[in-house]
């Protein structure tokens, strides 16, 4: 098999994943690409919520759990932060696929898909045989639909005051900015390459959901939410050309402020807390 063709298999595998996790790894060096040359890489990552985060999700899960579903003013409103953290991080698994191409300069642009999102970037570094240090920024715009039939919209029935028992993502769009920044080193045969660095970001959603009413009853209503988010990064990769196998963990602070419509109301949350995205990609240069 050709690496052409080894790189399409390993692309249609990750497109194949049914999971849309929040998870968007960057996965490249801090080195750019000389002029013309094009790498494509393919893999999947993994998002975990910690602390606040975490604890959000525990309390829909709960509600869920409970007879009856969250009723009183403190359940409903750890209903709302769950289900803020579910759909806006949006931990579980995802796909990674991308391809990225040297401008020359040291200056390279890139395109990735992660499953929930796709993503376009570019970026400047400052480079020497074996350090640099790349600034980049990146357009992000979510579209998800992990359930493609969702409920009829009859919420006005389900009430203001109604039990919480769940809520499903059925569609979700937004948009969002990165600002990464890289320094990293390679070795003299470049077989080695190790990066660390520096993101923030923001990111405002817009989602259809199928929320669970009382005794398992369905209804389409709307959420939105404004992610803020900072963290750091720290990736290797290992190969010789033209194929590399990379590993990067992401963590970040991560902060939702955002609205649920139940029935005649709008229930509004905010939720903080640390995520992590472990991620591996194989990569090939063209």
């Amino acid at each position: 098999m050709t690496v052409r063709g080894g790189a399409l298999v390993i692309a249609v595998g990750a497109l194949a994943l049914p999971a849309c996790g929040g998870g968007a790894p960057l996965l490249h060096p801090a080195h750019t690409l000389p002029e013309g040359q094009v790498t494509f890489a393919a893999g999947t990552s993994g998002r975990f919520t910690l602390g606040g985060l975490r604890e959000a999700e525990d309390q829909l899960d709960a509600a869920g759990a409970m007879r009856g579903g969250a009723t009183t003013p403190a359940e409903r409103d750890g209903f709302v932060k769950g289900a803020l953290s579910r759909f806006a991080v949006a931990p579980g698994v995802a796909p990674f696929v991308a391809a990225r191409v040297g401008l020359g300069h040291h200056n390279e642009a890139g395109l990735t898909y992660t499953g929930r999102a796709f993503r376009l970037d570019g970026r400047h570094a400052f480079e020497w045989p074996n350090l640099a240090l790349s600034v980049g920024a990146m357009a992000t715009g979510a579209l998800a639909r992990p359930n493609k039939q969702p409920p009829i919209d009859v919420s006005e029935q389900a009430g203001g005051d109604a039990a919480l028992s769940n809520v499903t993502l059925a569609s979700l769009t937004g948009y969002g900015l990165d600002l990464p920044v890289l320094f990293g080193y390679r070795s003299d045969a470049d077989v080695v390459k190790i990066w660390t660095g520096l993101r923030a970001g923001f990111e405002r959603d817009s989602a259809n959901v199928a929320l669970v009413v009382g005794p398992g009853e369905s209804y389409a209503s709307q959420a939105s939410a404004t992610r803020l988010w900072g963290g750091g990064l720290l990736g290797f990769s290992v190969g010789l050309a033209p194929i590399e196998v990379r590993v990067e963990v992401d963590a970040a602070y991560e902060s939702v402020h955002g609205e649920l419509l139940t029935g005649g109301s709008e229930l509004t949350g905010d939720v903080a807390g640390w995520s992590l995205t472990p991620a591996m990609a194989i990569s090939a240069k063209f």
